[in-house]
């Protein structure tokens, strides 16, 4: 691997803001993450796979709400596996409009675990082994 200005290991919300922001100042760096994409945590497992559970709900919710107005709808039908699939289209399009301005500021995004060899040497596994 080329010789990097900055690398950041994590490519969590706070990690790719860093590395685009760093590669909008012109610095050549490296983000590397256990995942195909930016996104951390959060956009995988956490906040968005959630919020994207929590408006299905509150949509079920508001229609039950709706009989007080005069509206009436009958019980829904989930269909769990589309409601999964939905979900993680919302996480694949996120995560991927990450990865696309990943290389449009030509970051070095890296799939692996990054660890401390010595206070100046970074080891990485990469996910492809």
């Amino acid at each position: 691997m080329d010789k990097s200005e900055l690398v950041i290991i994590g490519a969590g919300p706070g990690g790719y803001a860093a590395a685009f922001l760093a590669a909008d100042m012109g610095m050549k760096v490296t983000l590397i993450d256990k995942e195909k994409n930016p996104g951390g945590v959060c956009l995988y497992r956490g906040c968005i796979p959630s919020k994207a559970l929590l408006h299905v709900a509150k949509l079920i919710n508001e229609t039950k709400e709706a009989s007080n107005w005069g509206i009436e709808f009958s019980e829904p039908k989930i269909d769990l596996k589309k409601l999964r699939d939905w979900k993680s289209s919302v996480v694949t399009n996120l995560t991927g409009g990450l990865g696309i301005l990943s290389k449009q500021r030509k970051i070095n995004f890296v799939e692996g675990t990054a660890f401390f060899k010595d206070s100046n040497t970074l080891n990485v596994k990469l996910n492809s082994g």
